[in-house]
C-alpha cells in the first residue's frame, strides 16, 4: 500500500513537471510551427499549404459525386424492394443495414477516387501530398461516423427508426451530433499534420490537449441539449413501456450526470497521457460514443441473426408461400380440391400459430444479445481506454471472464427451463381440473410430463452448481478441497438420512415402473387421492373431499391405480316381482346402442351398456343389474345419463321400481285384535334403526363417492 502511494506521488510529481514545462515551451509555439513549416519547404514559400488544401477539397469533392452517383444506382435497385411501412424489426434491420452498405460503397469509392487525384496532383512535393492525405484522411474519418450515426438515429427514415426517439429529436441530435464530430475531426486532422511536418512537441501536446477539450465540451453540450429526450428513450417511456422498471427511470433522468462526469474525467485523463506521453492519449473522450454506436450496430446485426437464422419468422410472406406450397402438394397427393384463398387463409393462421409457439425462445435470444451488446460496448470503451479485456492477469480481464461464465450459464438455466416448461404445457396443460371438481380415477397427465418437473429441477441445480464452481475456479479458489469435502459430507449424511435415501431410491423406481403420474387418482391403503405434485422423496395426493396428504415414498406399499386404460361401472336397480325381464333386458339393449350413437356421450364409452339380468332376490324386489366400460374418469359423469335415462325408458314403459318394504309379523294372540294407529306409528319406530342400520351397511360397502 505505502509503495502504491509513493508511485502515484511520482507520477503526479513527473505530471506537475512537465506541464509547468509545457506551459513555458507555449510562448513559442508560433515560431515552433513557422520553423517546422520551413523545414518541410525549405525555399520559405508557404504558398504549397493552400495548394494542398485546395487539391484536397477538390479531389474530395469529385470523390463524392462519384460515390454519391454508385449510392443513387444502389438505392434505386435496392432499397426501393422494401417497404415504406415495415412491421417487422428484420425489414427495418435490412433497410438499415443495406443503406449502412451502400454509404459505405459511396465512401470507399470517395476514398479510392480522392486518393488517386490527390497521388496525381501532387506529385513531387511530399509535404503537399502529405497535407492532402490528412484532410482526406480526417474527412474519411468524419463519414464513417456519419455512417453508424445515421443507420442509429434513420433521422430521414422514421419508419425504419429502431431507437425509440421522435422525429424531430433524430434530426436535431443528428446534426449536433455530427456538427460536433465535424469540429473534432477538424481540429484532430490539424494535429495529426502538426505531427507530420514534425512540429516541436509542445505546440503538438498543446494542439491534443485541445482538441480533446474541444471534444469533450461539445460532446457536454449535446448531452444537455438532449438530455430529456434520450432520458425518455432509456426509461422507456418513449417507446410506450406503461410500468418502467424503476432503474431505468432513474438512470433515464439522470443519465446525463455521469456523462459530464465522464467527459470531464477523460478530457483530464487525455492532457496527463498526453503530457507524459503515454499511450491512448486521444479518443478517451469520444469514447462511451463509439462504444454505444458499435454495441447498436452489433445488437442490430445480431437480432438480424436470430430472426433470419436461428429462428427464422414464421409470419413472413415468403415464408408463407412456402407453406402454401407444402400445403398444395399435399392436398394434391390426396386428391383434394382446395381454394386458393382458403388455403392461404389456413396456411397465413398456421404459420402465426408456429410463431407464437417460437416468440418466447426468441425473446430469450434477443434478452441473450442484450447482454452481449452491453459487454461489446464495455470491451470497446475499455480497449479505448488501454485496458486489455483478455489478458488473465487483470482484474478487468477476469471480470470478463467470470462475466462470460455467468451469462452462459444463465442462458442454460433460462433455455432450460424455458423448454421444459413449454413442454409440461403441451403435455398436461388440458388435464387441470379446479378444486373440488376432480373424478376419481380422472385421466392423469402423460409419462413425460410426470418426469420433467424433476427432470427440469435437475438439470437447473447441475447447471448452477457447475456455473457456481467454473466462477469460483476464475476467481482463485482450489474447488478440489469442495469436492473432497463434499464427498465427506455425503457419506456421512448417508449414514444419517438412510429414510431420506430409501424414499428417494423408491420414489425412482415407482417412477421408473411408471406406477403413477400427476393428475391420476391412486390408492396406497390408508390413503388416496389424485396426484398433485411429485418431488425427489415423496409426492402430495389431493382426495376428492379436498384433504391434502403428503406420502414419502418409502411408505408405500402397494399403489391401486384408478386412471388407466378403462373403468368399469356397474349399477343395480330394485324392480318389482312382476316385472319382465327380457323386456328389461332388450330395452337396456336398446337404450345402450342410443348412447353409442349421442355425439357427445358416445365417444366416452369402451363398451356400451348392457344388461347383467336379475343378480338377487330380497324380499320385496328383484336386483337387476347393468354395467358399461369408459375412460377413467367419464363413468361418474355417464352414470347419471344412465340413470337419467333408464328412470325415464320405465316410467314409458310401466316398468315400476321396488321400494323397500319392512313386514312386521305379529305373535299368534295379537294377530287377533285390531291395532290402532298409535301402536302402528310404536311399532314402526322400533322397526325404523334396524333398517337404518342395514341402509348405512349398503352404503358403506358401495361407492364413497
Amino acid at each position: 500500500m505505502q509503495h502504491a502511494e509513493e508511485l502515484s506521488m511520482e507520477a503526479a510529481y513527473a505530471f506537475e513537471e512537465e506541464f509547468r514545462g509545457l506551459l513555458l515551451e507555449l510562448r513559442d509555439a508560433p515560431q515552433q510551427v513557422a520553423s517546422a513549416i520551413m523545414r518541410v519547404n525549405p525555399d520559405g514559400r508557404t504558398g504549397w499549404i493552400y495548394w494542398a488544401i485546395g487539391i484536397a477539397l477538390a479531389a474530395i469533392i469529385v470523390g463524392y459525386f462519384v460515390g454519391n452517383s454508385l449510392q443513387r444506382w444502389g438505392k434505386l435497385n435496392f432499397l426501393d424492394l422494401y417497404s415504406k411501412s415495415p412491421d417487422a424489426r428484420t425489414e427495418k434491420i435490412g433497410f438499415l443495414l443495406t443503406r449502412a452498405i451502400m454509404m459505405s460503397l459511396a465512401v470507399l469509392t470517395n476514398a479510392v477516387v480522392s486518393g488517386v487525384i490527390i497521388l496525381a496532383l501532387s506529385n513531387g512535393h511530399p509535404a503537399t501530398r502529405m497535407t492532402a492525405m490528412t484532410i482526406l484522411l480526417g474527412y474519411l474519418l468524419f463519414r464513417g461516423i456519419n455512417i453508424v450515426a445515421y443507420s442509429v438515429l434513420a433521422p430521414r427514415y422514421s419508419g425504419y427508426r429502431m431507437v425509440p426517439i421522435e422525429d424531430h429529436v433524430a434530426k436535431g441530435l443528428y446534426r449536433s451530433f455530427m456538427a460536433a464530430v465535424l469540429v473534432t475531426a477538424v481540429a484532430l486532422s490539424v494535429c495529426m499534420w502538426l505531427g507530420q511536418i514534425g512540429v516541436a512537441t509542445a505546440a503538438h501536446k498543446a494542439a491534443l490537449i485541445l482538441t480533446a477539450l474541444l471534444a469533450a465540451v461539445l460532446l457536454s453540450v449535446v448531452a444537455l441539449m438532449f438530455r430529456q429526450a434520450i432520458g425518455r428513450a432509456i426509461s422507456g417511456e418513449a417507446s410506450g413501456h406503461e410500468n418502467p422498471a424503476k432503474w431505468r427511470m432513474m438512470l433515464g433522468r439522470f443519465w446525463h450526470i455521469p456523462a459530464l462526469v465522464y467527459f470531464a474525467f477523460a478530457f483530464l485523463s487525455s492532457m496527463h497521457r498526453v503530457v507524459l506521453e503515454l499511450p491512448s492519449q486521444l479518443g478517451l473522450v469520444i469514447a462511451p460514443i463509439e462504444a454505444a454506436l458499435v454495441a447498436m450496430l452489433a445488437y442490430g446485426l445480431l437480432i438480424l441473426l436470430n430472426d433470419r437464422v436461428l429462428l427464422p419468422r414464421r409470419d413472413r410472406p415468403e415464408a408463407v408461400d412456402r407453406l402454401v406450397v407444402a400445403m398444395e402438394e399435399e392436398a394434391a397427393a390426396k386428391g383434394e380440391q382446395v381454394d386458393a384463398d382458403e388455403l392461404r387463409a389456413q396456411a397465413r393462421a398456421t404459420a402465426m400459430e408456429q410463431e407464437h409457439a417460437r416468440e418466447p425462445y426468441r425473446d430469450l435470444v434477443d434478452h441473450g444479445a442484450l447482454i452481449l451488446i452491453v459487454l461489446i460496448g464495455f470491451g470497446w470503451l475499455f480497449a479505448r481506454w488501454g485496458v486489455s479485456i483478455v489478458q488473465d492477469d487483470t482484474f478487468i480481464g477476469s471480470f470478463f471472464e467470470i462475466f462470460m461464465v455467468m451469462f452462459l450459464g444463465y442462458m442454460s438455466y433460462r433455455a432450460v427451463a424455458l423448454l421444459i416448461d413449454t413442454q409440461m404445457e403441451k403435455e398436461g396443460g388440458g388435464n387441470g381440473n379446479e378444486p373440488g371438481e376432480s373424478e376419481v380415477g380422472g385421466a392423469g397427465e402423460s409419462r413425460i410430463a410426470t418426469l420433467l418437473p424433476i427432470f427440469r429441477n435437475f438439470l437447473l441445480i447441475t447447471i448452477v452448481v457447475i456455473s457456481v464452481m467454473v466462477v469460483l475456479s476464475e476467481l482463485g479458489v482450489n474447488i478440489a478441497p469442495l469436492f473432497a469435502g463434499a464427498g465427506v459430507v455425503g457419506l456421512a449424511v448417508g449414514f444419517g438420512a438412510q429414510t431420506l435415501i430409501r424414499d428417494i431410491f423408491s420414489g425412482a423406481f415407482f417412477l421408473i415402473d411408471d406406477a403413477f403420474r400427476k393428475g391420476e387418482y391412486i390408492d396406497i391403503g390408508e390413503v388416496k387421492g389424485t396426484v398433485e405434485k411429485i418431488s425427489i422423496r415423496s409426492m402430495q395426493l389431493r382426495h376428492h373431499n379436498g384433504p391434502l396428504n403428503t406420502v414419502p415414498f418409502g411408505e408405500i406399499q402397494f399403489v391401486k391405480n384408478f386412471s388407466r386404460d378403462w373403468a368399469m361401472m356397474k349399477l343395480a336397480f330394485r324392480v318389482t316381482y312382476d316385472t319382465d325381464v327380457e323386456k328389461v333386458r332388450k330395452l337396456i339393449k336398446k337404450f345402450g346402442q342410443s348412447l353409442l350413437e349421442h355425439p357427445d356421450y358416445g365417444p366416452k364409452f369402451l363398451q356400451p351398456v348392457k344388461s347383467q339380468g336379475v343378480t338377487a332376490l330380497e324380499d320385496s324386489a328383484m336386483i337387476v343389474r347393468v354395467k358399461f366400460m369408459t375412460k377413467p374418469g367419464d363413468q361418474f359423469e355417464l352414470r347419471k345419463v344412465v340413470y337419467a335415462g333408464i328412470r325415464d325408458i320405465f316410467a314409458q314403459e310401466g316398468i315400476h321400481f321396488a321400494h323397500r318394504e319392512v313386514k312386521v309379523r305379529l305373535s299368534d294372540e295379537d294377530q287377533t285384535r285390531e291395532l290402532t294407529e298409535e301402536q302402528k306409528r310404536a311399532i314402526a319406530g322400533a322397526v325404523l334403526p334396524a333398517v337404518e342400520e342395514q341402509q348405512l351397511k349398503q352404503a358403506a360397502g358401495g361407492d364413497d363417492r
